[in-house]
């Protein structure tokens, strides 16, 4: 063990190899739980975007979907719209097959390009690219692929969500600002993860402990701020997703009726409630995973 002397002469000593471990371990336990009960809560989200959503006549969607793309001028931009229907069956198998094929094909292209050139058609990067398109083509998610200009959604299921994805289009081809606001996506989703972690191995210095150098002074600030941290993080995401909502509901109010408008809104206040409801998990387990650790390995005075 080492010892530590603080700024009024108290000595400590600090936890060994195997408590510190252990005391990570259970902070990403707490960690690993609480994004387990975000998925729980997450379920009944989809499936009230689901219900809302097919609650909306289809024709009259699928027309609105249509003219909504027009409007917009995308097609100029080069993006297309890919709706995952329902496998054909029977005679319509043989008949309509060749497009299911292609559209599952141009699906199964742009979420590879979604991954590190290092995974695309690797072993790992197949079950990645299997997971997400089994998820969009049963409506439990939908997507602007922004490396591919592809709008993915299974109409007859989530129908009501294409109006904000079609506002991620245009907030990607259409507006400088907001198209480098979505190019922070990934790295402040990475700072998530950085910060988190940070918090979880980081020691949370004692009162009167100084830090020893550069580094030791960021990494304590981190872990000091990691809650703060990651909502701030967060807000470039949640701003980019409340703009593609705003001008999709723009758009949706001039072609569909009030009863389906007001349905449309509901979708996207609750796909903004999840966005919300995930900035403030993550927030919340990255504090308590750090908390966690500090309680179960600190340092402790010696007499």
């Amino acid at each position: 063990m080492t010892n530590i002397i603080t700024d009024n002469g108290q000595m400590y000593t600090i936890p060994g190899f195997w408590s510190t471990t252990g005391a990570v371990i259970a902070g990403s336990a707490v960690q690993s739980a609480s994004e387990i009960s975000c998925a729980f809560v997450a379920k009944p989200l989809i499936k009230e975007i689901q219900k809302t959503s097919q609650s909306c006549d289809n024709k009259v969607l699928r027309s609105a979907i249509n003219d909504a793309f027009s409007i917009a001028a995308l097609k100029k931009n080069g993006v297309e719209i890919l709706d995952l229907k329902e496998r054909p069956t029977g005679l319509k198998r043989i008949f309509k097959n060749k497009s299911y094929a292609e559209v599952r094909k141009k699906l199964n292209i742009a979420l590879n390009k979604t991954l590190p050139k290092f995974m695309r058609n690797s072993f790992y990067g197949r079950m990645i690219v299997k997971a997400n398109q089994i998820n969009l083509e049963n409506g439990n998610n939908v997507a602007y692929i922004f490396k591919d200009k592809k709008i993915a959604i299974n109409i007859d299921k989530s129908g009501a969500s294409a109006f904000h994805e079609i506002g991620h289009a245009i907030n990607h081809n259409q507006s400088k600002l907001w198209s480098g606001v979505q190019k922070l996506r990934l790295p402040a989703l990475l700072g998530v993860g950085l910060v988190s972690i940070t918090g979880l191995l980081k020691r949370k210095k004692l009162d009167g402990e100084q830090p020893v150098n550069g580094f030791d002074k960021a990494t304590t600030f981190v872990k000091n701020n990691v809650g703060k941290l990651v909502l701030a993080l967060f807000v470039p995401i949640l701003g980019e997703e409340l703009m593609a909502t705003y001008r999709g509901n723009k758009i949706a109010k001039k072609l569909l009726p009030s009863n389906m408008f007001a349905k449309v809104k509901k979708v996207n206040r609750l796909g903004a409630a999840s966005y919300i409801f995930t900035a403030l998990m993550a927030a919340f387990t990255a504090v308590a995973s750090s908390k966690t650790r500090d309680k179960l390995a600190k340092p402790e005075p010696l007499k």
